[in-house]
């Protein structure tokens, strides 16, 4: 009975040891990784983009709207980085009696061939009597 149990708790421990071996991306042919790596000579192996917005309104009866748009660069040559990064953060803040806030955050960037991480935070505050404050944080990725 002892055996059963110590079966379990080896292949349990060995499982998790044999996918960190093969990590990265999965596909059924190796040489298409090797095939689009290749391809992407001369353009940047990179992408990286922040848009960050911050906007307030703090006297009485107050008011203030923001409009941010970051669009990546369609490249005509065909080129896609290896690697992407996308950051998009806001901050809309409403903190005056009456006061009102509104913020639109949108935000395109290209796709990686082997990877892409995108970050979306916003933080949006009405503070007061009769505050209001509104946010809208679109963050995408290209084909």
């Amino acid at each position: 009975m002892l055996r059963i149990p110590m079966v379990v708790l080896v292949l349990l421990a060995a499982l998790p040891a044999a996918a960190q071996d093969r990590g990265g991306v999965h596909r059924r042919d190796p040489s298409a990784i090797l095939g689009q790596v290749d391809a992407n000579r001369g353009c940047p192996m990179s992408a990286t983009s922040v848009t960050v917005g911050l906007n307030k309104a703090t006297g009485t009866g107050s008011s203030a709207q923001q409009q941010l748009a970051t669009m990546g660069a369609g490249d005509p040559s065909g080129c896609h980085p290896l690697v992407s990064t996308q950051v998009v953060t806001g901050v809309n803040l409403a903190l005056g009696r009456g006061s009102s806030a509104g913020q639109a955050i949108n935000a395109q960037g290209p796709r990686g061939v082997l990877g892409t991480t995108t970050y979306t935070r916003g933080y949006n505050i009405g503070y007061g009597a009769m505050s209001s404050a509104n946010q809208r944080i679109l963050n995408q990725t290209g084909r």
